[in-house]
């Protein structure tokens, strides 16, 4: 049952589970730390929110056509799981969902959510320290200490690009290569 959790939060970003509640995906953007220089790559994160919800039929609708079985047997599965969910959260360890997270109950009856280790850890920071600026580069005059403007043909010529007459541009050639990649490795993923 974990697997097609997983797979419907993933492609739904919402998942309402009866008598636990809804988690739901967020999308953080890339942020830059300034003081240290670098630049973290964006991510996604779980959320959770005990909720008294009942499942979409969308929901169940996946799992029939996930699943193979029919509807009846379907909605026994996923009550028998949250049974076994509310069990495994009375335990010191919590209710492992994996891919997703971990639900401890606390004293005061509400639901502990940790989620799991979202997958940004497998991209690298990248360190801005020494980045060039495409718009404005200061350069340090010992006499006068201002800043040079680089602009139009400066900036190419300082970039070392030459004029847009001059280049044939294949930009297109690299986007239907990543787009074959990324439909490629959906289809590995999830077949």
């Amino acid at each position: 049952m974990y697997q097609y959790l997983l797979k419907y939060l993933v492609l739904h970003k919402n998942l309402a589970i009866p008598k636990l509640g809804v988690f739901s995906m967020e999308q953080l953007s890339a942020e830059i730390d300034s003081t240290n220089h670098l630049m973290y790559p964006p991510t996604q994160i779980v959320r959770f929110k005990q909720d008294a919800v009942v499942a979409d039929r969308h929901f169940y609708d996946f799992l029939v056509r996930e699943t193979g079985l029919d509807l009846a047997d379907v909605m026994k599965d996923l009550h028998a799981f949250t049974q076994q969910v509310l069990q495994e959260v009375q335990t010191i360890s919590g209710a492992v969902l994996q891919g997703i997270g971990t639900l401890k109950k606390e004293d005061n009856g509400l639901f502990l959510f940790i989620p799991e280790r979202p997958l940004d850890y497998l991209f690298k920071l990248v360190s801005i320290y020494k980045s060039v600026s495409l718009v404005v580069t200061a350069t340090q005059d010992v006499n006068n200490e201002e800043a040079t403007v680089l602009e139009g043909g400066a900036l190419t010529d300082f970039l070392g690009q030459t004029n847009e007459e001059e280049t044939t541009d294949n930009w297109w050639v690299y986007a239907i290569a990543l787009l074959l990649l990324g439909i490629g490795a959906l289809l590995f993923y999830y077949v």
